[in-house]
């Protein structure tokens, strides 16, 4: 990612040698390179002044910044999220937003891994197998045209319940959020969430029982025609 660095940046950092060694004042920052054309590592060191803890991250920042402008990582978050400034630090896999730096902080790319230039490796083959595996939750049974269905009825008794008024569905947020008692809107509007996010009636029970268990006064006519088309639609769709 390209992104323009504050200069002068928030630490202050200084090549020194490879051998230097860290006081009680000072710590060393231990960065491996890789350079492609000569296809060769090195390890550049840095001192900075420890006035306070700092982020792996914000040091390579300020190396970037102050020292090497050809150093290459990757970052995009910041925030411990996206996993793109993963790097080896002081021997163990990190994310180098969130780690802060030691006395002596040794940082290198990932192990395993195709480098191509300094700290960033080629991540292609990965991702080749993460989507060779797609390790997430899937129903294969949820095709799109179902899911428009699906939101089409949840919208089409939304507007029965609330009306035409555009404020009302909010009067009944605020309410609650006041601390006044679940209204029967407001449990109705519940079932209906339950029947958009299951597709059938199982979750609409349950939530039903949860609500009757709190005391709230439903009306029944309602409740019973909304259950029946439920399972009027998951009997179409099960046959």
């Amino acid at each position: 990612m390209l992104r323009k660095i504050a200069t002068p940046y928030k630490v202050s950092v200084r090549r020194t040698t490879a051998t230097a060694p860290a006081t009680a004042s000072k710590a060393i920052l231990r960065l491996i390179r890789f350079d492609p054309q000569t296809n060769k590592q090195r390890i550049e060191s840095y001192e900075y002044d420890k006035h306070h803890d700092y982020m792996v991250l914000d040091l390579i920042t300020a190396v970037k910044a102050h020292q090497d402008p050809t150093l290459a990582f990757r970052a995009s978050c910041c925030e411990g999220v996206c996993g793109s400034c993963a790097m080896n630090i002081n021997g163990i896999n990190s994310l180098a937003c969130i780690t802060f730096s030691q006395q002596v902080t040794t940082v290198g790319p990932l192990p395993n891994f195709p480098i191509i230039k300094d700290l960033v490796v080629d991540l292609r083959h990965f991702f080749r197998q993460y989507a060779h595996i797609r390790p997430f939750v899937r129903n294969t049974n949820l095709d799109r045209s179902r899911v428009e269905s699906i939101m089409g009825r949840y919208d089409t008794l939304r507007k029965v319940i609330y009306g035409v008024d555009p404020h009302a569905m909010s009067a009944e947020e605020v309410a609650l959020q006041r601390g006044g008692t679940e209204t029967e809107v407001v449990a109705l509007l519940r079932l209906v969430d339950a029947l958009r996010e299951a597709g059938n009636v199982t979750h609409v029970v349950s939530t039903l029982g949860m609500l009757e268990a709190k005391g709230v006064q439903l009306d029944q006519a309602k409740v019973k025609a909304l259950i029946e088309a439920t399972l009027q639609r998951h009997g179409e769709r099960t046959k």
